[in-house]
C-alpha cells in the first residue's frame, strides 16, 4: 500500500513538473512575442512543444513565431546582400556570407517562402562567383575543349577556320565574288564550295582587321549569298532567296515543357513573335512543341524561358474585429393578446359561443383579429346565457438589456498574382422561393378543374463579413490590392404574399490601394447604428393624463455595429527576372530571322548586340577613328588623327593582288602605337568623379573605378564603390552612404506620407548634424522622427528642429559631442504633407562622417524628389 502511494506521488510530481516546465516555456516564449524577439520566442515555443506535443495552442503560437521570425531575417538578408552587391574585396565576401546565412535561416523557418529560396540561391551564386574570381583563371584552350566536349553528335557542325587571328583584305577593283571566296578560304584554311545557282558577280569591299566569320558574313552580305557549314573545315555558298532557304537550312524538332506558364498562351506569343507555323501546344503535358530552323528554335527558347516565369505570391494577413452593442429597455403594462397596431388578438384571448336549440352547437374563437371575432358572433344564430369569455392577461414590464459582443479574426490569405481570393465570415440565411406548377387553364375528364401546386424550395444568403481581393505585385516591392469589402445582416421581416420575408442590410466598399511589402492597410468608420421606438397603451385609460403612463409600455431598442479591418501583404514569390531576360534580343531582319545577330549563315552566334549599354563610339575606336556607315567595327582613318606617321598623315598600305588572299593573312598584329599627348586620357576630376587621395591603398582602387564603362553613371552609384580610409593606411572599409527612400515619391495636395532617410555601414561613427531642405510650397513637414541608426540617450536626446517657413530639417545632438551612429538603417522618418501642385527636391546635406580618431569619410550622399500632382 505504502509503494502504491510513493509511485502515485513520484507520477503526481513529475506530471506537475512537466506541466509547470511547459508552462514556464511558454510565457518565456510569449514575454519574448511581446518584445518583438522572435527567435527566443521560436525557441521558447518549440520547447513548450517538445514536453506537451499535443497541444494545439503552443503549436499556433509557433508556426506564428516562425513566420514572423523569418520575415525578420528575410528583411536582414535583403539588406547584406544589397551591401555586398556594392561592396569590394574580403568585405564583399563576409557580407554575402552573412547574407547567405540570414537567408538560409529564412527558407528553414518558412519553408513556403519562395520569395526567400530565391534570394538565396542568388547570394549563393555571389559567393561562388567571388570565390571563383580570387582562382586561377582558366586558359581558353581549356575552355574550348570544354565547349567542345558538351557538342553532341546530334548537333550540326560548327566551323572551326585554321587560325582565327584578324586580317586586313582591300579588293579595290570590280572582283569576281568567287574569287573573293577562294582568297578568303586560302587566308583561313577553308574549303569553299559553291552552289550551281551562285553567279560570279563582281564586287568592290575592303576589310581591315576582321577575323574568318566577319569577313565570310561581310562579303556575304554584299553579296546577297550565304552558307552552310558542311564540316569543321568546309562551307557551301549559297544564294540568299527562300527557296534556297527551303532547300539548305535544316529542321529542329523540341519540345519545350512549362513550369509556371500556360501553353496556349505562350504559344501565341511565340507564334506571333516569330511567325512559326509549326507550333503545338500540349495541354496534357503543359508543354510546346516546336518544328523549325536552328535559329527559330533557339529564339523560341529564349522567349519561353522569359515568359515561364512563377507568378508572384503575397500572404495578405487580415484582421478583423467587430463590435456589437445592444440596448433594449421595456417600461409599462403590457397585456398579453391585447389588440396590436395591426388589429389583432393574441393567442390568449378565448372565446366559447353555444347556440341555442337542442343541438347545442359551439363556435370557438381563438386569437386573431377583431374582425374575426365579429364573423364567429354573426354565425350563431341564437346565444344561450352560457357564453365565455377568457380576458388576456396584464404584466407590468420593468426591464433593461444591455448586450455587448466583439468578434475577432486573424486569418492570412495566400494568394497568387491575378487570382481571387474571398473571406466569408459570418453565416448563411435561408430564403425561402416559391414557384407554382400549374397546367393549362381547362378541366380534365371527369369535368373537375385543375389543381394548381405551389413547391416551396430555398436559397441561401450570406450574412456577415465578405472581403474579396486580387493582388498583382510591381517590381519595386509594392503590392496593388484590387478589394471589395461588404457587410450585411439581417433586417426587420416583411409580409409577402402572407410569408413574413427576410430582409438584409448591406453595406459595400469597392477599391483598389497600393501598399509597400509590409505595410499595413487600415479600414475604420463602417458604423451602423439602429433605433427603434415604440409605445403601446391601453384603449381610454392610457389617453388619461398622468396616470395614463401606467397603462403605456414603451419599448426602445438601439443597437450599433462598427468594424475595424486591416490588411498587411507580404511578398513570398516574385518572379525569377534575370538580367538576360531584360537585355534586348538582337534577331536579324524581317526576311532572315537569326539568333543575336544579323548574320547570312544558317545558325549564327554573333554576339554583337547594338543595344548593349555603354558602346560608343570612343569605346570601339580609341584613336579617334571614324565609323564607316552601316560597317560597324570598322574605322576610316581620318587626316590628321593616325599615329602611324611622324606628320599625322594617313600612310597607305600596300594592297594585295586582286582576288588573291594577302602575302601574310596571319600576321602578327603591331604593336599599338603610343597614346597621342595631344589626347591624354581624362583624369577621375575631369569625369568629375570621386576619388581618394593618391597616398591611400585605396586609390588605385579608385582611379581604377574611373575608368570602368559605368564612369557615367549617378555621382551616387558612383560614390557607393569608392573606398574610404581609416586611420591606418593599410586598411580599408565600405564608404558610408547616406540617402532618401524611395528617391521619388508622388503625393496629391492634401495627401500625407513617411519618407525615410536611410544609412548604411556608417557603425562608429559621428556627424555634427544632418540638415535637409525643401521647398515649403510644394512640401511641409509635420513630424520627424529618429530612426534606429541614431544612437538616442534619454536623458539627453539629439534636437530635432524644423523650420516651415524656410523649409529646413536640422538634426543636431544636445551635448555638443555629435551624433552617434550604430549599425544601418533608418536615420529619419519624415512625415510630408502634400501642399501646391509642382515638384520638389529633398535636399541632404553633407554630414562629414568622422570616425573614432576624428578623421573625415568620405560619404555617398543622395537626397529626392517629390511631386505633387
Amino acid at each position: 500500500m505504502n509503494r502504491l502511494k510513493s509511485t502515485t506521488a513520484i507520477l503526481l510530481i513529475s506530471f506537475v513538473s512537466l506541466s509547470c516546465a511547459s508552462y514556464n516555456a511558454y510565457q518565456r516564449a510569449k514575454t519574448a512575442e511581446e518584445t518583438k524577439d522572435w527567435d527566443a520566442a521560436v525557441l521558447g515555443y518549440e520547447q513548450a512543444l517538445q514536453i506537451s506535443p499535443t497541444n494545439r495552442e503552443y503549436q499556433m503560437a509557433l508556426d506564428r513565431a516562425k513566420r514572423e521570425s523569418s520575415r525578420v531575417h528575410f528583411e536582414k538578408g535583403k539588406t547584406l546582400r544589397n551591401a555586398a552587391l556594392e561592396a569590394k574585396g574580403n568585405d564583399q565576401l563576409r557580407l554575402a556570407q552573412l547574407a547567405a546565412t540570414e537567408l538560409q535561416l529564412t527558407v528553414r523557418l518558412d519553408a513556403t517562402n519562395q520569395y526567400a529560396a530565391v534570394e538565396l540561391a542568388k547570394a549563393v551564386g555571389l559567393i561562388n562567383d567571388i570565390q571563383r574570381a580570387t582562382q586561377e583563371s582558366v586558359s581558353v584552350d581549356e575552355i574550348k575543349k570544354r565547349a567542345q566536349s558538351a557538342i553532341t553528335k546530334a548537333q550540326p557542325p560548327q566551323l572551326n577556320p585554321a587560325s582565327n587571328e584578324p586580317i586586313s583584305l582591300t579588293f579595290s577593283r570590280d572582283t569576281p565574288v568567287k574569287d573573293i571566296y577562294r582568297a578568303l578560304g586560302n587566308a583561313f584554311g577553308i574549303n569553299v564550295l559553291f552552289d550551281q545557282a551562285v553567279k560570279d558577280d563582281r564586287i568592290t569591299i575592303e576589310l581591315r582587321d576582321v577575323t574568318a566569320q566577319q569577313a565570310l558574313e561581310r562579303v556575304m552580305q554584299a553579296a546577297n549569298h550565304f552558307y552552310k557549314v558542311l564540316d569543321e573545315r568546309t562551307i557551301i555558298v549559297v544564294p540568299d532567296n527562300p527557296q534556297a532557304r527551303r532547300d539548305y537550312e535544316d529542321l529542329v524538332i523540341r519540345t519545350f515543357y512549362l513550369s509556371n506558364g500556360d501553353a496556349e498562351q505562350v504559344t501565341n506569343v511565340v507564334r506571333t513573335m516569330i511567325e512559326a507555323r509549326n507550333v503545338f501546344p500540349l495541354k496534357a503535358l503543359n508543354a510546346i512543341t516546336i518544328r523549325d530552323t536552328a535559329d527559330k528554335v533557339r529564339i523560341a527558347e529564349k522567349i519561353i524561358e522569359a515568359n515561364d516565369k512563377a507568378r508572384a505570391e503575397v500572404v495578405v494577413a487580415v484582421e478583423l474585429v467587430q463590435l456589437d452593442l445592444n440596448k433594449i429597455r421595456d417600461l409599462g403594462l403590457a397585456i398579453a393578446g391585447f389588440p396590436a397596431a395591426d388589429g389583432s388578438l393574441g393567442a390568449s384571448t378565448r372565446a366559447t359561443i353555444t347556440q341555442a336549440g337542442a343541438d347545442g352547437a359551439r363556435a370557438t374563437f381563438t386569437g386573431g383579429s377583431l374582425q374575426d371575432l365579429a364573423r364567429v358572433l354573426g354565425s350563431v344564430n341564437d346565444i344561450k346565457n352560457n357564453l365565455s369569455l377568457t380576458m388576456p392577461t396584464a404584466t407590468y414590464s420593468m426591464l433593461k438589456t444591455v448586450g455587448n459582443s466583439e468578434l475577432l479574426a486573424n486569418p492570412e490569405l495566400r494568394i497568387s498574382e491575378g487570382e481571387k481570393a474571398t473571406l466569408h465570415i459570418g453565416q448563411r440565411i435561408p430564403v425561402p422561393v416559391t414557384t407554382v406548377a400549374g397546367y393549362s387553364p381547362g378541366t380534365t375528364s371527369n369535368g373537375q378543374n385543375q389543381l394548381v401546386t405551389p413547391y416551396t424550395s430555398f436559397q441561401y444568403q450570406d450574412v456577415g463579413i465578405k472581403v474579396a481581393m486580387e493582388p498583382r505585385v510591381h517590381h519595386n516591392r509594392e503590392v496593388t490590392l484590387k478589394l471589395t469589402v461588404e457587410v450585411s445582416n439581417t433586417g426587420t421581416p416583411v409580409d409577402f404574399g402572407g410569408q413574413r420575408q427576410p430582409t438584409f442590410a448591406t453595406r459595400t466598399i469597392e477599391s483598389t490601394i497600393r501598399l509597400k511589402d509590409g505595410e499595413t492597410n487600415f479600414l475604420a468608420g463602417l458604423i451602423q447604428t439602429n433605433k427603434i421606438e415604440s409605445n403601446s397603451k391601453t384603449p381610454i385609460l392610457g389617453d388619461l393624463p398622468f396616470i395614463g403612463r401606467l397603462f403605456t409600455n414603451s419599448h426602445n431598442e438601439e443597437s450599433r455595429t462598427d468594424l475595424v479591418l486591416t490588411m498587411t501583404p507580404h511578398i513570398i514569390r516574385i518572379p525569377d527576372i534575370t538580367e538576360e531576360d531584360l537585355a534586348p534580343m538582337w534577331v536579324g531582319t524581317g526576311n532572315n530571322l537569326t539568333f543575336r545577330g544579323v548574320s547570312p549563315r544558317i545558325e549564327s552566334q554573333i554576339g554583337a548586340d547594338p543595344f548593349v549599354p555603354g558602346r560608343s563610339e570612343q569605346q570601339f575606336n580609341p584613336n579617334n577613328q571614324r565609323l564607316a556607315d552601316g560597317e560597324p567595327g570598322n574605322y576610316i582613318q581620318e587626316p590628321g588623327n593616325s599615329d602611324n606617321g611622324d606628320n599625322g598623315d594617313v600612310v597607305a598600305q600596300p594592297a594585295p593582288t586582286q582576288g588573291t588572299a594577302p602575302n601574310d593573312p596571319f600576321r602578327t598584329p603591331s604593336t599599338p602605337p603610343p597614346a597621342n599627348p595631344n589626347n591624354p586620357p581624362p583624369t577621375p576630376e575631369s569625369r568629375n568623379e570621386l576619388a581618394l587621395p593618391s597616398t591611400t591603398p585605396a586609390a588605385s582602387l579608385a582611379s581604377a573605378s574611373t575608368s570602368s564603362p559605368t564612369s557615367s553613371s549617378s555621382p551616387v552609384a558612383r560614390a557607393a564603390t569608392v573606398l574610404a580610409t581609416a586611420d591606418d593606411s593599410g586598411s580599408l572599409r565600405v564608404a558610408p552612404r547616406i540617402a532618401a527612400q524611395p528617391s521619388t515619391i508622388a503625393l496629391s495636395p492634401g495627401e500625407t506620407k513617411v519618407w525615410n532617410v536611410i544609412a548604411m555601414d556608417v557603425d562608429g561613427l559621428t556627424a555634427p548634424e544632418i540638415v535637409l531642405r525643401y521647398n515649403p510650397r510644394a512640401m511641409d513637414v509635420t513630424d520627424v522622427s529618429l530612426g534606429s541608426a541614431i544612437a538616442v540617450d534619454p536623458a539627453r536626446p539629439p534636437i530635432v528642429s524644423v523650420d516651415h517657413n524656410a523649409g529646413q530639417i536640422r538634426v543636431t545632438s544636445s551635448d555638443g559631442k555629435g551624433l552617434h551612429f550604430v549599425g544601418g538603417g533608418d536615420v529619419l522618418a519624415i512625415r510630408v504633407h502634400g501642399g501646391n501642385p509642382g515638384e520638389t527636391f529633398l535636399v541632404l546635406s553633407n554630414p562629414e562622417f568622422r570616425d573614432g580618431n576624428g578623421s573625415t569619410i568620405v560619404a555617398a550622399v543622395a537626397g529626392g524628389r517629390a511631386r505633387v500632382q
